[in-house]
């Protein structure tokens, strides 16, 4: 009878899943398995970082309740980083996942990561473990410093966030996105309230958003929009008065 396993996978960010990394993951345990003659029955697939706990990882947990239903007792990753990058972490989860639980670990990429246990064997596995953890601090810190010279540079530029700071990347703007949402929010807020005969509140604007031009924004998004507008018209005041005082 065929042996069945299942397959875990796990990338740190959304950026990641946007690239192979999951279908390579995929394919490494698939192919590992099919020299074993054994079938993949399940494929479990977290985003999040590599130091969070197992148990605070949420299709992780899937895992091991699909495992226990299905009576397997041996998990694949492509390797031990997917298990995770933190040795404190890593060796937890080994011990409590192997001595308590009963599972077999294996990493594809070098089947004798997990299941080694001669004090050479535990050595290298520490080893990759704080390998993966020196890896990820450096990737952190390179873009942490990649991340302060382009705001340095943009600041430099005029393209300053709401912190005061140059920008630097990162998620887009609604705005950015549909470019005419500024407009219609500063359109909005010029209209009186029937009522009350005040300007119209965020959360109306919000509504006849949604309502008139199938826009879901937020109170919040709104309220920081006026905020960049009122910014924007206050440094223009400011641009004029400086070329004013040159002049």
């Amino acid at each position: 009878m065929c042996k069945e396993v299942v397959g875990y996978y796990r990338t740190s960010s959304t950026t990641n899943v946007k690239s192979d990394s999951r279908t390579r993951q995929s394919i490494s345990v698939k192919n590992y398995s099919k020299t074993k003659g054994w079938n993949v029955s399940g494929e479990f697939y977290d985003v999040i970082s590599g130091t969070t706990n197992i148990m605070d990882r949420t299709e992780f947990v899937k895992m091991l309740s699909f495992c226990e239903e299905h009576s397997i007792d041996t998990i694949l990753f492509e390797g031990s980083d997917r298990l995770s990058r933190d040795l404190l972490v890593s060796e937890l989860s080994y011990e409590y996942l192997t001595n308590k639980l009963g599972y077999t670990l294996i990493s594809v990429k070098n089947d004798k990561t997990f299941t080694e246990t001669t004090p050479t064997g535990i050595l290298v596995r520490q080893i990759l473990s704080t390998i993966s953890s020196f890896e990820k601090n450096n990737l952190v810190e390179k873009l942490r410093v990649s991340r302060d010279r382009k705001s340095k540079k943009n600041k430099e530029l005029g393209i300053i966030s709401r912190t005061g700071k140059g920008k630097c990347g990162g998620k887009k703007k609604l705005t950015d996105t549909i470019p005419n949402l500024s407009n219609l929010v500063l359109s909005y807020k010029k209209v009186k309230d029937k009522r009350t005969r005040e300007p119209l509140n965020n959360s109306k604007i919000s509504k006849l958003l949604q309502e008139e031009h199938n826009l879901s924004v937020s109170y919040n998004t709104i309220t920081r929009i006026l905020e960049d507008i009122d910014r924007d018209k206050r440094e223009k005041i400011n641009l004029k008065r400086r070329v004013s005082y040159v002049g």
